[in-house]
């Protein structure tokens, strides 16, 4: 029990440990510009000194000296919100604006408290401190959160907000299923009191302060509990079938869905408004930003400020190398490069090659897509057989069959980040590192089958279990463990391999050409 213990702390850290190591080692190379870091750190210097972003001189992505604070006083018509700039301006503040420790630390560090995020949710998920390790692990190896969470771009921050989003909403079902437990088969309440729920607003306000795109989540998971709560109440519904009421009972139902649903919105929308509302501050309290002008109120600045905005992101079709469909992401197909240099002089080697590529940890990735397709004919099939609820003795309403609820909850969010980009899809302007948002999901889901495949069950916070039960006897369960472990351990050393062309370390030319192993990823 002691070594229980202990291991219930050490696990976690050396999870954490692991996810540092490969979001802060060598964070500052190269230690200039990369990519969209041309814009969004020098929007987070100038938003620094003005409260707003500014307008730089010219395009060098060089930073040294001087240059690091040699922006304009004009202001600049940056097309995302301020948030994330701010983020990114911490950083600044820490280490200065000369080095890339300024513009990329507050991002590695997003990047590891999202590990630190999926593994706590991991656990609701499952109750399994196997299975909650196993999914930060996965999360912490990932090749595009890896890249994604060592340049200051936006998307590391938008995927720790919609992680946080995703826990409190799932905080928030627990205490929906609890509250509604004591109703015995009548009519189930309307719930007002959901601190959770108004804590997922906010970090789905704070998601869409960083990119819009932060919206789509709060949208699925807001659906997610309707659904939920209607089926609860349908199920409570047909217990008063039993007395003859029903028709009423299930109509009913449908109202106080309806009605619960208005409750729900009037709890988290406001919050996401508020949290969305004040990453402005700068841009309201200081004059001169973008789209002010002397004697206009500024709601009506603001609001013709976002019809902007909206009509360059509608608008955006500039051909890109790097753009890529959505369908594509799932695979990893077309990484988005970040830095590439090429040299021979002074090099050992007859070409030297300094590379950031989001290319992903292939059992990773596709082990996570292959693993969402499983567990989602899982839950299918667990709701269509009928056993997606389970009744325990003197506990009514019925428990959620735990996979079955994890599984949806999930999927769910893996859709949120990806499937409105695939119905959508109407401009070139498209990259696959948008898909990092995905990786959380993935991670999750990933490590729920391979836990089920050790025969791990899924629990709930009320001692219901799920799972997929194989029949099997102790060396067939002894086998697939060991199959898992080598699963993981493969991925882990893949992790090693990929990371110089993660992290833009010297090799040869030979190294890197060697990791190219689709098309798509040249």
């Amino acid at each position: 029990m002691r070594q229980l213990r202990w291991l219930r702390w050490a696990a976690p850290v050396l999870v954490l440990g692991i996810a540092a190591v490969l979001r802060f080692w060598a964070l500052s190379r190269p230690d200039t510009l990369v990519f969209d870091e041309l814009y969004y750190v020098r929007d987070a210097i100038s938003q620094l000194a003005h409260g707003f972003p500014t307008v730089w001189p010219d395009d060098d992505p060089d930073l040294s000296g001087a240059r690091a604070t040699g922006f304009t006083g004009a202001a600049s018509n940056a097309v995302h919100p301020p948030l994330g700039k701010w983020l990114i301006g911490l950083g600044v503040l820490l280490f200065g604006p000369e080095t890339g420790w300024g513009w990329r630390s507050a991002v590695a560090a997003a990047g590891v408290a999202t590990v630190a995020v999926v593994m706590r949710l991991g656990w609701l998920l499952s109750r399994s401190l196997v299975i909650a390790w196993t999914a930060g692990l996965l999360l912490a190896i990932d090749g595009v959160h890896v890249v994604l969470t060592r340049v200051g771009l936006l998307d590391g921050f938008l995927t720790l907000f919609v992680a946080l989003g995703a826990l409190f909403a799932w905080r928030d079902q627990e205490g929906m299923r609890a509250a509604m437990a004591g109703a015995n088969g009548a009519r189930l309440p309307i719930i007002w009191r959901r601190p959770w729920l108004l804590a997922a607003g906010a970090a789905f306000g704070a998601a869409a302060a960083v990119k819009w795109s932060g919206l789509y989540p709060l949208a699925f998971f807001l659906v997610y509990v309707t659904v939920r709560d209607l089926l609860a109440r349908m199920r409570a519904a047909r217990a008063q079938a039993q007395t003859g009421a029903g028709h009423s009972a299930r109509r009913s139902a449908t109202a106080r869905t309806a009605l619960q649903a208005l409750v729900t919105a009037a709890i988290a929308l406001p919050a996401t408004a508020a949290v969305y509302l004040a990453s402005w501050a700068g841009w309201i309290l200081r004059p001169g930003g973008w789209g002010r002008t002397s004697g206009v109120p500024w709601p009506v600045e603001l609001a013709q400020y976002h019809a902007e905005m909206l009509g360059w992101h509608s608008t955006l079709s500039a051909p890109h190398p790097y753009q890529s469909h959505p369908l594509s992401w799932p695979l990893a197909l077309i990484p988005t490069a970040m830095y590439e240099a090429h040299w021979s002089d002074g090099c050992p080697w007859a070409e030297c090659v300094s590379a950031i590529s989001p290319l992903p940890n292939p059992l990773v990735t596709w082990g996570g897509a292959a693993a969402l397709v499983v567990l989602a004919v899982l839950v299918v099939l667990r709701l269509w057989s009928g056993r997606g609820w389970i009744r325990p003795a003197g506990s009514p309403p019925p428990a959620p069959d735990p996979l079955a609820v994890a599984g949806a909850f999930v999927i769910t969010g893996y859709l949120s980040g990806w499937l409105p980009w695939v119905l959508t899809f109407s401009r070139s302007a498209v990259f696959q590192f948008y898909a990092v948002v995905l990786a959380p999901f993935s991670a999750l889901a990933l490590a729920l089958l391979l836990g089920m495949l050790c025969g791990i069950p899924i629990r709930s916070r009320w001692g219901a279990v799920g799972g997929v039960h194989l029949a099997a006897g102790p060396e067939e369960i002894r086998g697939r463990r060991i199959a898992v472990a080598l699963f993981i351990a493969a991925a882990a050393a893949l992790a090693v391999l990929f990371f110089p062309v993660w992290s833009g370390m010297p090799v040869a030319e030979w190294f890197w050409r060697a990791h190219l192993w689709l098309p798509g990823w040249n």
